[in-house]
């Protein structure tokens, strides 16, 4: 069934039952008679982000490495910064790390996760179980990253296995300069066999001092909420540096016309890009070629030849 969300920001909840063709109304339950709840938080991304949608677990194997993320240079790792986060949840402060079946919630740094398959990762994560409490959160915010461009956030969402009744919301966000929280990836995980994966592109931050934001909510009951946050960190990745052409100042050098095309290959130690130049044939006059008088004719004559070649 598919839903459309309100336009507006905000929090919203719907109750839905189901109609049999006999026309009885059932729903879910021992007794058949508990609505069905769809709860949805409509945020504004401040920043480009890709579309995230829920990845098959993999099939179990002895371990899994981080071979599907980018082998770009790793300038902020969340789980080894663990502990340097402030935890909380609605009301109190938490200890980091915590204790395992705290009721005020909990966070806990692995060397691996296992996903709700049986699937080991041989990475790093962060366990996090929100405050028993109906609605509970848990969240951990971090101290001031200064964001550069080529900046990517990444992550994977999952709910831990063994975890049957898990229904979580996993939530990234930073704090701005003047206190204000800014949502950026929000995801809804359920003990499906799925798991969720996100690479936000912070571009649009370069050079603001933020404070990340990892935070988990209970969707409802707070039962088996053991939501892992696998080897959440920041790649950076340098931008390409545009090659310039150079354009001679000094009187061009004329060159007999020619029509034909050339392909030119750069050297092997360059960026790999294939290059077509095109040779302009200037203007003839009694079937010789005149030769340009000046730079600004050059480029006419160049615009001209495109013009023709592509039918303007």
């Amino acid at each position: 069934m598919n839903l459309v969300a309100p336009d507006t920001t905000g929090k919203y909840k719907g109750n839905w039952e189901f109609e049999a063709t006999t026309g009885r109304i059932f729903g879910v339950g021992d007794s058949a008679d508990q609505p069905i709840w769809v709860r949805i938080s409509v945020i504004t991304p401040s920043i480009n982000t890709m579309t995230m949608t829920p990845t098959p677990s993999p099939s179990p194997v002895a371990s899994l490495t981080n071979t599907a993320m980018p082998q770009n240079p790793v300038s902020y790792d969340f789980v080894s910064n663990g502990c340097t986060a402030q935890w909380e949840n609605s009301h109190q402060f938490l200890p980091c790390p915590g204790l395992d079946g705290d009721k005020n919630g909990f966070v806990l740094v692995l060397s691996q996760a296992k996903l709700e398959n049986g699937t080991v990762m041989n990475l790093p994560a962060l366990l996090t179980f929100p405050e028993f409490a109906k609605a509970g959160t848990i969240q951990g915010i971090y101290p001031d990253y200064l964001v550069q461009a080529g900046d990517h956030l990444q992550t994977m969402a999952s709910c831990e296995n063994g975890a049957k009744a898990c229904s979580v919301l996993f939530q990234i966000s930073y704090i701005d300069s003047s206190g204000s929280k800014n949502d950026l990836w929000t995801i809804g995980e359920f003990y499906d066999g799925l798991y969720s994966t996100a690479d936000i592109d912070l571009s649009r931050l370069a050079g603001m001092k933020v404070k990340f934001v990892l935070s988990v909510s209970a969707l409802g009951s707070p039962v088996d909420d053991r939501a892992l946050w696998i080897d959440p960190h920041i790649v950076h990745s340098e931008a390409a540096t545009p090659t310039a052409a150079l354009i001679a100042t000094s009187a061009p050098t004329y060159i007999e016309p020619t029509a034909t095309s050339t392909d030119t290959q750069l050297p092997p130690s360059s960026t790999p890009v294939h290059i077509r130049t095109l040779t302009p044939t200037p203007i003839a006059t009694a079937g010789k070629p005149v030769k340009p008088s000046s730079i600004p004719e050059i480029f006419k004559q160049i615009i001209s030849f495109f013009q023709k070649l592509i039918g303007h």
